[in-house]
């Protein structure tokens, strides 16, 4: 019962947020040119290959950098409280691979884990103290798609 009435608010919350973003439509701002690189880790010691997390419009939300930003299919909407909005990504990435590093990475800009749904269109929900984030991960024939949705979490007085 008290799952249900999360996954109601959850969804209350981000109807709410696309309705308020659609209608701010022509006050969105243009998506960030560039990303920036955060951290360089050794996967391993033999391959020593460089794993870099890119921050675009988010600057807490962390992306692989196998992925490409789709500007056509994304908009941000920033205000001085607060951005939110859609980034979609596409690449040559395994969704496994994409679930594990969400579920490893997102803990360190201070995200919290609260729930997935595992099928073809994987979807993993994430809060911090005043937003939501949902992550869909898309298996397609030959590449990857990846929605990162950032809404404001509205509480409620009751």
């Amino acid at each position: 019962m008290k799952k249900m009435k999360r996954i109601r608010v959850l969804m209350g919350v981000v109807l709410h947020m696309l309705v308020f973003i659609f209608i701010s439509g022509c006050a969105t701002q243009t998506l960030s040119e560039k990303a920036t690189p955060l951290e360089e880790s050794q996967q391993s010691k033999e391959s020593k290959e460089v794993a870099i997390s890119l921050y675009y419009d988010f600057k807490d939300v962390p992306v692989p950098n196998e992925l490409r930003l789709q500007k056509e299919k994304s908009f941000v909407f920033q205000t001085t409280e607060f951005t939110a909005g859609i980034l979609t990504f596409s690449g040559k990435v395994e969704s496994d691979s994409l679930i594990s590093y969400f579920i490893n990475k997102m803990p360190d800009d201070g995200w919290r884990f609260l729930s997935s749904f595992k099928s073809p269109k994987n979807i993993l929900f994430f809060q911090k103290e005043n937003r939501f984030c949902i992550i869909t991960i898309i298996s397609k024939a030959f590449t990857t798609g990846l929605e990162i949705l950032i809404t404001p979490s509205f509480q409620s007085g009751s």
